[in-house]
């Protein structure tokens, strides 16, 4: 019926495993959107040795989904503690590389519940990833700690050479059935990393270097780069004995670290593996699914690391302004602040996600003035084709400083505190709705195309806990024509934690629009 609600979800990662049967249980159609940009846990490793994409969040969410219900539900509930299945983190390496050897031989407990068609199938893609870590044995791989859903994945996105044939076949295996989709919001079988612009200038590249620092980083000794290289190749070598921690180390990390940031972050934004900020299109599929579902959600989750990325990519911004079909834009806020946000307020969330769709916008806008203007504008087509340093939009970031919109009583990007070149031969918009031209007259970018929608276009509702820790002054958000609900928290939990019922209750009453 064209009543019945469908969600489209910017899901963080492990957080949003907790309340998806909120959704599911409104509704199977249901599309999550995962990053594609965590470098932490045992994922550091399959990207240093074999490349591509993260997936561990994609992994993570796919099992989750996985449904224990009906004919075949002994057999799926062992794929499921297969595919989740970690090796152990600690002890000897030949008993590690010994329980990896006996599931992909077949011989494991965790094989005895599965038919053997499916068996070998999912064993097939399990010996093509032993395939491609034997290949570069020089690389030294570390099973510690790996999951085999994430081999299993590996495996199927080097044999298909996409990452999306890889979630089709996991999905099939293991009867997720459309309407609910995971797909990662950027359709790539290459890395995607991010990086972090503070506000003092400092930048962070990585995502886990920006929210979660491997617990050995704040001790950490200067290392000379030569070392450094001898250690990579030789990580066995007799002079790393005394040294266990120098190997791997993305492999442990701290979520929960209290390691502050030097300064509040700025902007997150897409870079090379050169360091240059790129700006990715987004995964087609979920522009579509903008266009067509109803309910548009921002799941708690890491603000800069988990729901952002999915939020500053071309497209992205102008697919929710003006999408046809969405009637609600749902944030769920977070019940705690961490080392991304620190000291941060709901108004700060709303600011934040506001801002980076705005940034979504103007990256639209700069590319098609500079498309349509380099054959009768000499400084937009010089610009394109060579890099100009104060000008070129595809090789800087763009600050915009503020997590409130519109900030108080300034412009929208201070320009005195800007840390990009170009910022001071820009036009701005004002708290006040006005244009200033800044300190150059003739700004390569005309003012007057720069986005600057309110919070309510990209957002109509956000639920909050009952005992958040996040500060929520409700009459200020409401102002910004948003509408506030308050939700239960889990009784089972003496941190302020969703519980899915009662998100499932709110969350039906806003898409029945029963408050």
């Amino acid at each position: 019926m064209l009543n019945d609600p469908s969600f489209v979800v910017f899901s963080g990662g492990s957080a949003c495993n907790f309340i998806a049967s909120a959704f599911q249980s409104i509704t199977p159609s249901v599309c999550y959107i995962l990053g594609v940009s965590d470098n932490g846990g045992s994922t550091s490793e399959l990207l240093r040795v074999l490349g591509g994409p993260s997936i561990g969040d994609l992994r993570s969410r796919l099992t989750r989904l996985i449904n224990a219900d009906g004919h075949d539900s002994e057999e799926r509930v062992a794929i499921k503690e297969l595919l989740s299945y970690r090796l152990n983190s600690v002890g000897d390496d030949n008993t590690i590389r010994d329980d990896w050897t006996m599931i992909v031989e077949g011989r494991h407990r965790l094989w005895e519940r599965i038919s053997i068609e499916k068996k070998e199938t999912i064993r097939g893609f399990l010996v093509l990833f032993n395939f491609e870590i034997l290949k570069r044995a020089h690389k030294h791989f570390n099973f510690r700690n790996g999951s085999i859903g994430n081999f299993f994945l590996t495996g199927a996105r080097l044999f298909f050479g996409s990452l999306e044939a890889a979630i089709f076949l996991f999905s099939s295996i293991t009867a997720i059935r459309e309407p609910t989709y995971v797909l990662p919001v950027i359709n790539t079988n290459h890395t995607a990393s991010i990086a972090a612009l503070l506000e003092d200038g400092h930048t962070l590249r990585g995502q886990c270097e920006i929210s979660h620092p491997g617990q050995h980083l704040a001790n950490a000794k200067s290392m000379n780069p030569i070392d450094a290289f001898s250690k990579l190749a030789l990580p066995n070598s007799p002079q790393l004995e005394n040294e266990p921690d120098q190997i791997n180390t993305n492999l442990i990390f701290s979520k929960c670290t209290e390691e502050k940031l030097s300064a509040a972050i700025a902007r997150i934004y897409y870079m090379n593996e050169y360091g240059q900020e790129i700006y990715p299109l987004p995964n087609p599929k979920i522009l579509d699914h903008l266009t067509n579902r109803t309910e548009l959600v921002y799941s708690i989750g890491s603000l800069y690391t988990s729901i952002l990325p999915c939020l500053i990519l071309r497209k992205v911004g102008h697919a929710i302004a003006h999408s046809p079909s969405l009637r609600h834009k749902i944030l769920v806020l977070n019940g705690t602040t961490d080392r991304e946000t620190d000291g941060y307020t709901a108004l700060d969330f709303i600011g934040t996600i506001t801002n980076a769709l705005n940034e979504s916008q103007l990256i639209d806008a700069r590319r098609k003035y500079y498309d349509t203007h380099s054959e009768e504008d000499p400084m937009a087509g010089s610009m394109r084709q060579h890099g100009h340093p104060q000008n070129d939009f595809y090789a800087r970031p763009v600050d915009h400083g503020f997590r409130h919109w519109p900030p108080p009583n300034v412009s929208r990007l201070d320009i005195t505190r800007s840390t990009t070149p170009n910022a001071q031969q820009e036009g701005y918009m004002g708290a006040n709705g006005s244009f200033s031209q800044g300190f150059c007259a003739s700004a390569p970018f005309p003012p007057e195309l720069v986005p600057n929608k309110p919070p309510s276009t990209y957002i109509t509702h956000m639920i909050y806990l009952s005992n958040s820790q996040v500060s929520v002054n409700v009459p200020a958000v409401e102002a910004l024509g948003i509408e506030c609900i308050m939700a239960d928290p889990d009784p089972t939990s003496e941190e302020p934690k969703y519980n899915a019922t009662s998100l499932q209750f709110v969350l039906d009453k806003i898409t029945k629009n029963i408050l």
